[in-house]
């Protein structure tokens, strides 16, 4: 049987970051019956996270199933350059899961109107819904190899996928009561990110690629910790990146299109 592989990108916060720690460690665990090897792809932003150096230790101790790359998130060639190495390395067996975390902010809890600048919105569009589609692009034929050689499984995982997860100040919809604060960047260009993942998914379903697309949305990493919802804390780490693991792992054809909330799994009307 073919190697497993997975591949987690786009993120420059500790909250995206300590989600891709947790998915390499669950990776590099192995699984005799089917070597899994995982890429952590991380932007030179994000360099001087704690997270990127537990990234570096992973590499260190699993050389055959742990790799980091890092690339320059504003050069679509470097992407390209990142994306193609990993590609290569891949081979026959593919990509089987590109799992994006767009979560640029540069604004304030409920931003207010008069701060918004051009530059800002700019770069917060870029970051968080132009790279993950171009991301998804460059590992679409890696995407489509992995689907081949796993023709034999349904729409999951194991076969291929593309994973984003969003936090849900992205959402447009009456699911969240809208008190955890907006901001207009980041609140905008997620819900565009939104968008191109069920644009991608109807794609990917008129093409019969065999490739399933959907969210995972989030509590938004810039809720205070002290806030509680059924004696929750809405925003720990720890807890987010498991169950986000566990959304991930159990989604199928239904999940195609779709906004899983981490917690239950179940459909965000958007």
């Amino acid at each position: 049987m073919s190697q497993w592989t997975s591949v987690c990108t786009h993120s420059h916060t500790d909250y995206g970051l300590s989600s891709t720690v947790r998915i390499v460690e669950y990776a590099v665990k192995g699984n005799p019956a089917r070597p899994c090897v995982h890429y952590a792809m991380v932007p030179k932003e994000a360099v001087g996270s704690p997270n990127v150096t537990r990234l570096r230790e992973l590499a260190k101790d699993h050389p055959t199933a742990c790799f980091l790359t890092m690339y320059d998130a504003s050069q679509e060639e470097d992407m390209a350059r990142a994306v193609g190495e990993i590609s290569e390395q891949c081979g026959d067996s593919g990509v089987n899961l590109v799992y994006t975390c767009p979560d640029w902010c540069e604004e304030e809890r409920n931003s207010r109107l008069e701060d918004v600048t051009e530059e800002a919105l700019a770069r917060t569009f870029h970051h968080n819904c132009v790279v993950p589609v171009l991301l998804s692009k460059l590992f679409y034929p890696a995407l489509q190899r992995a689907s081949r050689a796993n023709s034999s499984q349904p729409l999951n995982r194991r076969r291929a996928a593309v994973v984003h997860m969003i936090s849900e100040a992205g959402t447009l919809g009456d699911h969240f009561s809208g008190t955890r604060g907006r901001m207009y960047g980041y609140s905008a260009s997620l819900a565009a990110m939104i968008m191109s993942m069920k644009t991608m998914s109807y794609e990917m379903n008129k093409r019969q690629d065999g490739i399933l697309v959907f969210a995972v949305v989030t509590d938004s990493p810039h809720t205070p910790p002290e806030k509680t919802a059924g004696g929750e804390k809405m925003y720990d780490v720890t807890v987010t990146r498991d169950l986000i693991s566990k959304v991930v792992h159990s989604a199928g054809e239904e999940a195609h299109g779709k906004c899983l909330y981490f917690r239950d799994g179940k459909d965000v009307c958007y």
